[in-house]
């Protein structure tokens, strides 16, 4: 099997990951190689992720991206993504979303990256997260930048709503 970092490296279009990040996707989401995943990306830049995508995960794969800039919708491919205009932090817009296309496998928030953004993501989708899909966030070191309404252990910030809910899902234990 190819390499993810190996097929980015290859991309026609631009996409920028962190390099620490292509040992944790092919770790949590290589189990859908060849299986003709369905996606749904949050944030989609200059489209190489969803390129990037087709490529790992080969035929049939479904991908569907939102993103908030109009530009993102002039961009073509060769095989099946589909890019919708919208709002990550709008829950109507989630709610709308979700009943024309339903669950998906694989779930990857890579787009504002504020804290209201990433909780209200992780919210809405994770119920729409087939049983044994993965749901990724992205870039969740901005939990300590300022401009995006994060800080050192801020009681709002992504990352400690994420802790506050793993101990919820825990505390029986």
């Amino acid at each position: 099997m190819t390499k993810l970092v190996d097929l980015f490296w290859q991309l026609e279009k631009p996409s920028t990951k962190w390099s620490g990040y292509f040992d944790v996707y092919e770790r949590h989401v290589g189990k859908f190689v060849g299986k003709a995943p369905r996606i749904l990306e949050i944030g989609v830049y200059h489209g190489g992720s969803l390129e990037l995508w087709h490529k790992y995960f080969g035929e049939g794969t479904k991908v569907v991206a939102i993103d908030i800039n109009k530009e993102c919708l002039d961009y073509k491919y060769d095989y099946d993504v589909e890019i919708i205009l919208g709002d990550q932090a709008d829950r109507n817009f989630w709610s709308n979303f979700f009943k024309k296309y339903g669950e998906f496998d694989i779930i990857i928030d890579d787009g504002g990256h504020t804290m209201v953004q990433q909780i209200v993501t992780l919210e809405e989708c994770f119920k729409h997260l087939k049983d044994d899909g993965v749901l990724v966030v992205e870039d969740t070191h901005t939990s300590y930048w300022q401009s995006h309404g994060g800080s050192f252990g801020g009681r709002n910030t992504f990352l400690e709503y994420a802790k506050r809910t793993t101990d919820v899902m825990n505390k029986q234990f």
